[in-house]
């Protein structure tokens, strides 16, 4: 046992959790947060399934846009993004602490409805050129919001991506770029709030070997499997983990 939450059944449980997750992120470039905190949070406290993230969540992304190059052309696309992201989940994250577990286990199955259902909307409207940095910014922000306290911030980063029209290569390296970006903020908040205990710490770097290893399968799998078949079942199931949060949530 490394602390009164972290037993070797939730290592585990967890290590399960995150070989799954980091497979589907091979496949598909994102959904390492939606599936590993949607899982973990059907049998813990969501602070102990965000904390779990963490590392993970750093390593796998900064091997993600080291593999997919052009990190300062991703940085000069999305810097009014990141940056409003960064800042405003930072302060949103020391709030984490506070907030309830019920309202948490809320706004996590919340976020990944929405991220499912963003993800099924082929052709939101196209951002004009003109309004990008103001676009950027308000979904920075609203990302910010969610990602500091549930850790999930995809659903406004893939309707910004999708709406502005970007080419399949440049979608997986920039989620890349922004969810590294988030993340790091995020565990310093973590950290400062006193969220991420010195086991729960090693905990989330065990969790970096069995993410690791699902994300190369992950993209070893992406040669054969059929794309649009495989991204449809995996959002139908994220769909059901966030109403079953719901449920959760609600029933108290």
């Amino acid at each position: 046992m490394l602390g009164e939450f972290v037993t070797v059944e939730l290592l585990l449980l967890a290590a399960a959790v995150f070989l799954l997750a980091g497979t589907v992120k091979g496949v598909l470039g994102i959904g390492l947060p939606t599936m590993s905190i949607s899982m973990l949070a059907q049998f813990v406290e969501p602070r102990i399934a965000i904390a779990f993230l963490l590392f993970p969540a750093v390593i796998t992304n900064a091997w993600q846009v080291y593999r997919g190059g052009s990190v300062m052309q991703s940085a000069r696309k999305l810097w009014p993004f990141v940056v409003s992201m960064a800042v405003v989940m930072f302060i949103a994250s020391l709030f984490a602490a506070r907030a309830s577990t019920q309202t948490l286990i809320a706004g996590i199955g919340i976020m990944v409805v929405l991220w499912t259902i963003s993800s099924f909307i082929s052709a939101p409207p196209q951002v004009p050129p003109q309004f990008d940095r103001s676009v950027q910014i308000f979904f920075g922000v609203v990302s910010g919001v969610m990602g500091g306290l549930t850790a999930i911030w995809s659903p406004p980063m893939v309707m910004y991506l999708v709406s502005s029209r970007c080419e399949k290569n440049d979608f997986v390296r920039y989620t890349g770029f922004i969810v590294l970006c988030g993340t790091i903020p995020l565990t310093v908040g973590y950290i400062i709030g006193g969220l991420l205990d010195r086991s729960l710490a090693i905990a989330s770097v065990l969790m970096i070997a069995p993410t690791l290893l699902g994300f190369s399968i992950g993209e070893y799998l992406r040669e054969f499997l059929g794309g649009q078949q495989f991204q449809r079942a995996v959002l139908i199931v994220f769909c059901l983990m966030g109403v079953n949060l719901i449920r959760r949530a609600l029933l108290g």
